[in-house]
């Protein structure tokens, strides 16, 4: 007889024999004892289905054949049944070996079917195998409970880790916070104060600790603080509505250990936690704001006050400005009239002393000569004053016209060399052009002005430069503009004249010839600046002065007022003396010998003799 293997008892398995028939139960347990696994008996398909209620069962032998409840109804009701449906069904028959049986028993869920009489050993063999594959399922099974065991620990000691990291890095927070920082119970003790709230009160942590938060407060106010602090942290927390809403920070009077008060901003939170209610309040001592308010709202008012006064002064300076454009506007009005009517009879002095000095009305000794020619000199100067004034007065009003068109170099300039040649030859200077190899160089702008323009540089030249040569020079520039430079070897200017000989009626130096204006050089410099160019002037004492005129490739055609012809017209006769007798007085042409006065005798080269 086999010797029935030792197994524990917690090893061992359930196996359930299902027949009508104890001798066949008898003999299936003689069978399966020795594997030493619990054997229980079942007669009919109703016991089997109750055993299966009661316990797991590692396999099922289940007879085809019984009265009542057969085999294959059996199986089905256990395969229904989710907890019994994995349990393996080993069909046992005698009777029922057709093929259509078979097929039936495998369709319900069996995992074999046997025929009686059979092998113990292959059938000792079959149920072995099962109930090693229901131990090794058991083993899996407790292994994954083991698992999920250990997967719980792990994850239990994983949110300890955060909540000591979360308390450590709360401690943090707390303690390297700028705003003081209290918590208090429900009884107003203080339970933890940061390192902010001990210096923003000047009470040590430790001195805080378990002292009543009415501390901080001063003794008149406490009792009023405390109450509205808590009724704000209350009605924060039973505020469903809105529970992401920040808490509102309330102003009130701290009070530090010293007995000095100071104003806070406070805002406050509650919890509740099985230990208790607990309170946080969060303090922000506003002592600098509250004075850089108090601060600004001086500033403000300061600011109203001034900005009345601004109001006022710009009320003041809007009526003097009107005072002052209708003043500019008379004296418009007035420069225009004196123009006119201090020309005629200029222009009528300078005709008729012309007539003399050609001797139409008989002949003239040496002083008669000698003092026409003098009121000549005082005629032409006068009326070049009042050209110049004329001049200065339109371009501050804005109202002189340009007229754009091509102007060509250095052939405007070749034209000028003919007129002031009698002055050159007059003061024994040398005119030289020097326009490199550039040829001719045009760019686009008015004539006239820069006739004007470089006319007074030339004259200047001539009267200053102590009869030495003069060279101008004419290059194209790297935006093909034109660069005009007239140099002498003069005396010089001093490098702090330099700039004022640009001022009106500035006359610099003894030697300067009384009859000038001081018009002359500001008039020209205003001119290049229309012509959107520049005037400027290099000049070292004792070695001569270099005026230059800068023009660009075209001026801005929005600077440019094109007049009617008439305008024009008369324009041009305010710059010319010779044309000016003629159109306005209708006397004879001066002679080509009274050039000088369409030079105007300015201060350009205003130095003092050395």
């Amino acid at each position: 007889m086999t010797q029935q293997p030792t197994i524990p008892p917690e090893e061992r398995v359930d196996i359930l024999l299902v027949d009508d028939r104890p001798e066949n139960l008898l003999a299936l347990e003689a069978i399966l004892e020795p594997l030493g696994q619990r054997l229980v008996r079942a007669q009919s398909g109703e016991d089997a289905l109750r055993c299966l209620l009661e316990r797991e069962f590692a396999v099922i032998l289940l007879d085809v054949q019984m009265p009542g409840m057969n085999g294959f109804e059996t199986a089905e009701l256990i395969k229904a049944r989710e907890r019994t449906r994995f349990t393996p069904i080993i069909f046992l028959t005698a009777i029922s070996k057709e093929e259509e049986y078979v097929f039936r028993g495998y369709s319900v869920g069996a995992v074999d079917y046997m025929f009686k009489p059979f092998q113990p050993a292959i059938l000792q063999s079959k149920v072995q195998v099962f109930v090693d594959l229901y131990l090794q399922q058991k083993r899996i099974a407790e292994q994954e409970q083991r698992v999920r065991e250990l997967e719980r620990q792990e994850l239990e000691l994983q949110h300890m880790n955060e909540l000591l990291q979360s308390e450590a890095r709360f401690r943090e927070i707390v303690s390297s916070a700028m705003d003081a920082i209290l918590v208090f119970d429900a009884d107003g003790k203080v339970s933890l104060a940061n390192s902010a709230a001990e210096r923003m009160f000047g009470t040590k942590t430790d001195e805080a600790l378990g002292h009543p938060i009415a501390h901080f407060f001063p003794e008149s106010e406490r009792d009023a603080t405390i109450e509205t602090l808590c009724h704000s942290a209350d009605a924060q927390r039973d505020d469903s509505a809105s529970p992401l809403t920040l808490a509102h920070a309330h102003v009130f009077t701290g009070r530090r250990a010293t007995g000095e008060t100071f104003p806070i901003e406070a805002s406050i939170s509650c919890l509740d936690s099985p230990a208790g209610r607990t309170y946080t309040l969060i303090v922000r001592d506003v002592s600098e704001r509250k004075r850089a308010e108090e601060a600004l709202q001086e500033q403000a008012t300061s600011l109203a006050r001034s900005a009345k006064e601004l109001k006022a002064l710009n009320e003041e300076l809007n009526r003097r400005q009107a005072d002052l454009e209708r003043a500019m506007t008379a004296r418009s009005r007035f420069y225009a009239s004196m123009s006119h009517e201090l020309r005629t009879p200029i222009n009528a002095v300078l005709g008729y002393s012309t007539l003399l000095l050609e001797r139409i009305y008989g002949p003239l000794n040496d002083k008669q000569v000698e003092g026409i020619e003098r009121t000549q000199k005082a005629a032409r100067h006068l009326l070049e004053l009042v050209n110049d004034v004329l001049d200065l007065s339109k371009i501050e009003a804005g109202k002189i016209d340009l007229r754009l068109q091509p102007v060509e170099f250095p052939s405007l300039i070749e034209d000028l060399f003919v007129t002031v040649k009698p002055l050159a030859d007059e003061h024994s200077s040398k005119l030289t052009l020097d326009c490199g190899e550039d040829g001719a160089i045009k760019v686009v702008s008015d004539p006239r002005r820069v006739r004007q323009i470089l006319l007074n540089l030339l004259s200047n030249a001539i009267k200053f430069g102590q009869g030495k040569p003069i060279t101008v020079t004419c290059r194209r520039t790297p935006d093909d503009g034109v660069t005009i430079a007239v140099a002498d070897e003069g005396p010089g200017i001093s490098a702090e004249d330099q700039e004022r000989i640009f001022l009106e009626f500035v006359q610099l130096g003894k030697t300067q010839l009384q009859d000038g204006t001081g018009l002359g050089l500001p008039i020209s410099r205003r001119l290049a600046e229309l012509l959107r160019g520049s005037l400027t002037v290099e000049s070292t004492l004792g070695q001569g002065s270099k005026f230059v005129l800068e023009l660009p490739a075209s001026a801005d055609a929005r600077d440019a007022r094109p007049g009617d012809n008439e305008v024009a017209r008369q324009s041009a006769d305010e710059r010319n003396g010779t044309s000016v007798v003629q159109a306005d007085d209708n006397d004879r042409e001066t002679s080509g010998e009274d050039y000088e006065s369409a030079v105007p005798e300015n201060r350009r080269h205003s130095e003092s003799a050395a």
